[in-house]
């Protein structure tokens, strides 16, 4: 059970780290775009240099401050985590079938899932669909 539920756990961060750019900086380093929360970004978090860990640093710099929050960024983080959640839903036997022997951490979990792309689930790949991490790199052109 341990064992599973660092899968699930790693899964959720997966998923976190697919969302979590969109919710916070929406695919853009910091403050330049940030959608609801650019405002909150730029007054809240503003030695946050942009680059590599730029998002990471968002998410924790804003989680820390969640109580000086615009209504509308809080909206946005709140629906962004919500597709997280579902993306991890989504995914969770691709993870489990896949990666279940990848150590939790340093998005491991996401490149084994990248590694495995084009064997994805539907499901999963459809919860990626226009995100930064894995699918949809083998899904068929939609017909008409």
């Amino acid at each position: 059970m341990t064992a599973s539920r660092s899968h699930l756990g790693a899964l959720l961060g997966a998923a976190a780290f697919l969302v979590a750019p969109l919710a916070l900086a929406e695919g853009g380093p910091p403050p330049k775009q940030g959608g609801a929360c650019r405002d909150d970004i730029a007054a809240l978090c503003p030695n946050v240099q942009p680059g590599p860990e730029a998002h990471k640093a968002i998410a924790q710099c804003l989680d820390s401050q969640q109580d000086k929050l615009s209504a509308a960024c809080k909206a946005q983080i709140d629906a962004r985590k919500a597709k997280a959640e579902a993306a991890r839903q989504a995914c969770q036997p691709d993870v489990e079938k896949f990666c279940s022997n990848v150590p939790q951490g340093g998005g491991q979990v996401m490149q084994c899932l990248r590694q495995h792309q084009n064997e994805l689930s539907d499901a999963c790949k459809a919860a990626h669909q226009g995100k930064r991490g894995p699918p949809p790199a083998a899904q068929p052109p939609a017909s008409k």
